[in-house]
């Protein structure tokens, strides 16, 4: 089933340097599938930031960018956002650190350098395999990575997002309008507070104009589907989802302490 939820997006002058999506309504905060999963909820939208360094992302700083890699040791790639009272997201100590202080939130987060390089046409990343680990410190947030993000023809933009939390993992087609279609999902994964866990998914074209799409933990595969007419070259970065009030009282911190795209 389909729940839509307002949000905004500010960045470059091109439209896609960063994104953060704002979560209004508390009966909005949870998605539900045909089939009773549950998870959906945003951090503040930017202003337009600093140009980040490029480093790894491209061979040469007007090259094709296809991989993409980030310990956060400093925010050279430009992934912080400015400080709002209802969360922060800070890279400190090698950890891109979010923290949630209302209900409601659903930060999508992509690095300055993958933006400005989807804005300049020299993003190559249809087929790509995007890995990052993350500890859930507080709260009971659905968090996970997402590829081919592109723009959409009834919200401004539209993507692919692996999401996972204890006792669910989902891979769904989300946008901006905080619309999500889940595509496959399950209660297996287990991902109590204060472990750390490596997310793994993957989006590879097919030779019959289908996608396959995957989702690991941790190195053991937990989800698959294949799509149609699937979504194209698009940027990849980071996703959570704020657990409704009812499932838990606290709001989340996530520690993210890496994050890469390779090709496929």
């Amino acid at each position: 089933m389909r729940i839509g939820m307002r949000g905004t997006r500010q960045g470059t002058a091109q439209r896609h340097q960063r994104l953060a999506i704002v979560g209004v309504a508390a009966a909005a905060l949870t998605a539900c599938s045909s089939v009773g999963g549950s998870d959906g909820a945003g951090v503040d939208a930017p202003p337009a930031g600093p140009a980040a360094d490029t480093t790894a992302a491209s061979e040469s700083a007007t090259g094709p960018v296809s991989a993409f890699e980030d310990s956060f040791d400093d925010d050279r790639h430009g992934w912080a956002l400015p400080p709002a009272p209802s969360g922060t997201t800070t890279v400190e100590g090698g950890d891109f650190v979010w923290e949630s202080t209302q209900p409601g939130l659903r930060p999508h987060v992509l690095a300055t350098t993958l933006g400005e390089a989807f804005d300049e046409g020299r993003l190559a990343m249809t087929d790509v395999l995007v890995t990052a680990s993350v500890t859930p410190e507080r709260g009971a947030a659905a968090m996970g990575v997402f590829c081919r993000e592109v723009p959409d023809s009834d919200a401004d933009f539209q993507w692919y997002e692996f999401v996972v939390r204890d006792g669910y993992a989902a891979i769904r087609l989300a946008d901006s309008a905080g619309n999500l279609d889940v595509l496959a999902e399950t209660s297996s994964p287990r991902l109590p507070l204060s472990s750390t866990a490596s997310i793994a998914a993957t989006c590879v074209d097919a030779a019959d104009e289908s996608a396959s799409l995957s989702l690991s933990l941790d190195g053991t595969a937990v989800l698959d589907t294949r799509v149609e007419d699937p979504l194209g070259n698009g940027t990849a970065g980071l996703q959570a989802y704020d657990a409704a009030e009812d499932e838990s009282a606290d709001r989340f911190l996530i520690s993210w302490h890496d994050f890469t795209v390779e090709p496929a």
